[in-house]
């Protein structure tokens, strides 16, 4: 009798922790896949910044594709986590690097594109469309993340757009816009480093910094 509130919660405690675990390892065994189609996505926006005509097109669609591949992964894991963690599970788990390293990873891919088809970056709320897997129809879908995920995203797209304007030197106006909208989206990241309890991120702005200078002195 004596540990029968202590049996009731560790009982609670173990259950706990047994779902963390098993979210931790089904998060390990899908961010590889996320971060192959990233990758993927990344590299042919880059290619296709520095590509023409039908060459150019091809190269997007190869980053759509990949980027919507991740994000559709991602949409998966979300919901599993839902379902087998419960409603708080972003609130639990967020604050792991392993999931939110895919996250960042997909706002950097979705972000990246999207400047180098000149259209509005994503909010936090990605709209993307998923392959049906019985037709050939594609369904509308969206998923969300988080705030530091946002930021951090956007921060690693500021590195790629400076591989984007060494790429594109050939092309002086193409050029000078993506350092346009470069140095306008880390004047919005920049006021961010303020916040010193948010682990590496002033670190990151530091780098996204030197970058923006580094970018800068190409156009010259």
């Amino acid at each position: 009798m004596a540990l029968k509130n202590v049996k009731s919660e560790l009982d609670a405690v173990f259950k706990q922790l047994e779902v963390y675990g098993e979210a931790k390892y089904f998060i390990l065994r899908k961010s590889p896949q996320i971060n192959k189609a990233v990758r993927a996505s990344i590299n042919a926006s880059i290619s296709a910044s520095a590509a023409i005509g039908e060459k150019k097109q091809d190269m997007l669609n190869d980053a759509q594709e990949n980027a919507e591949k991740a994000g559709k992964i991602l949409v998966d894991l979300q919901k599993r986590l839902k379902e087998d963690y419960g409603k708080h599970w972003r609130q639990d788990l967020i604050t792991s690097a392993i999931f939110f390293s895919p996250e960042q990873e997909i706002v950097e891919a979705f972000a990246l594109l999207a400047i180098i088809k000149q259209t509005e970056i994503p909010s936090r709320i990605i709209h993307f469309r998923t392959q049906d897997p019985d037709s050939y129809l594609k369904t509308k879908t969206s998923l969300k993340v988080s705030g530091e995920a946002y930021i951090f995203g956007l921060l690693d797209c500021v590195g790629e757009l400076n591989r984007v304007m060494q790429d594109s030197l050939n092309r002086p106006e193409f050029a000078k816009q993506v350092f346009a909208v470069m140095q306008e989206l880390f004047g919005e990241l920049e006021r961010f480093m303020a916040y010193t309890h948010i682990s590496n991120l002033k670190h990151r702005i530091d780098i996204c910094r030197k970058q923006i200078i580094s970018a800068k002195k190409l156009l010259k």
